[in-house]
């Protein structure tokens, strides 16, 4: 009998090496698409995320080898359940560690992309806004949303509470210690509550759960309700670093109702003009760029910022 084949919605397979960019302090590996190309996209996932699960990527991975750049995509400490306990300057080291392993072990005598998607827009930003000792030539953020808009249109009063005792923990200089957690413990044999728990139930530390969840903290960098000064102080020293290109989902289902995507993006251009920051509405996309035809013109619009790149 023939094996059936795969659906319709199957995700297409990209191919590549799998190497380890860090061995201390512990072992992380890379995908890489093509080692031989000179030029690398480093791409960095949202929460609850890792590598190969945003649809679009086998499409932008044609489209890169075509202008000689390699996908790259790391395993972070922060990927499906880890970012609980994780913090952007953690991403931002390891994502340090490994474009030093790609200019000194890899053919990246090229130019080095950083593009982030969701929560990765945010690694992208805390990245670019400290000297690394590593030159990055450009940074594309895909799905630039605010976490805590999000929980603040669909907080419970549990939630309220959690956020209550993180801030309450904060304050203590109790950053560091762990949130109740819901997940099962133990889950029974031959049910589903166990399935994806540590990802979908994470662990978290009291700074981490209000960095995300509140307003102010290190993670709110694309709030609406942001000041002015708020956005230049965010985004400035990003922008002196190296361009910019923020991609907006027209339907971007984790920005709250009420608020004005396309506003959001045309605010920032306003605040920051003058400097290399381009941003763009992607009609029909969602979070992760479902639609075949939304991945078709996020695709294209990053292909035109990399050939602008000096």
């Amino acid at each position: 009998m023939a094996e059936p084949g795969p659906s319709d919605n199957s995700p297409k397979a990209v191919n590549g090496a799998l190497y380890l960019y860090q061995s201390d302090p512990t072992p992380l590996p890379v995908f890489e698409t093509r080692r031989d190309l000179p030029n690398k996209l480093v791409f960095i996932p949202g929460l609850t995320d890792t590598i190969g699960v945003v649809p679009y990527l086998p499409l932008l991975a044609n489209a890169l080898h075509e202008l000689g750049y390699s996908l790259v995509q790391p395993v972070t400490g922060s990927d499906l359940g880890g970012y609980g306990t994780s913090s952007l300057e953690g991403d931002a080291q390891e994502i340090t560690n490994l474009i030093e392993h790609l200019v000194s072990h890899v053919n990246a005598t090229g130019k080095i992309v950083l593009m982030g998607h969701s929560t990765g827009c945010q690694d992208t930003i805390a990245f670019l806004s400290r000297d690394r000792g590593v030159t990055v030539h450009g940074g594309i953020l895909q799905a630039p949303v605010s976490d805590c808009e999000y929980f603040d249109s669909r907080k419970s009063p549990a939630d309220e509470q959690l956020l209550a005792k993180a801030a309450e923990l904060i304050a203590a200089g109790k950053g560091g210690e762990m949130l109740p957690r819901t997940a099962p413990a133990k889950p029974e044999a031959g049910g589903i509550s166990g399935n994806s728990a540590a990802i979908l139930q994470p662990a978290m530390t009291a700074y981490r759960f209000h960095s995300l969840n509140s307003h102010g903290t290190d993670d709110d960098m694309f709030s609406s309700v942001l000041s002015d000064d708020d956005i230049r102080r965010i985004w400035t020293p990003a922008l002196n670093k190296a361009p910019i290109l923020a991609l907006m989902g027209a339907q971007d289902e984790f920005v709250p109702d009420g608020i004005d995507r396309a506003g959001i993006i045309n605010r920032w251009s306003k605040i920051l003009e003058g400097t290399p920051l381009h941003t763009k509405l992607i009609p029909g996309a969602n979070h992760k760029v479902d639609d075949e035809s939304a991945q078709q013109v996020l695709v294209q619009s990053v292909v035109s910022f990399i050939k602008s790149l000096c």
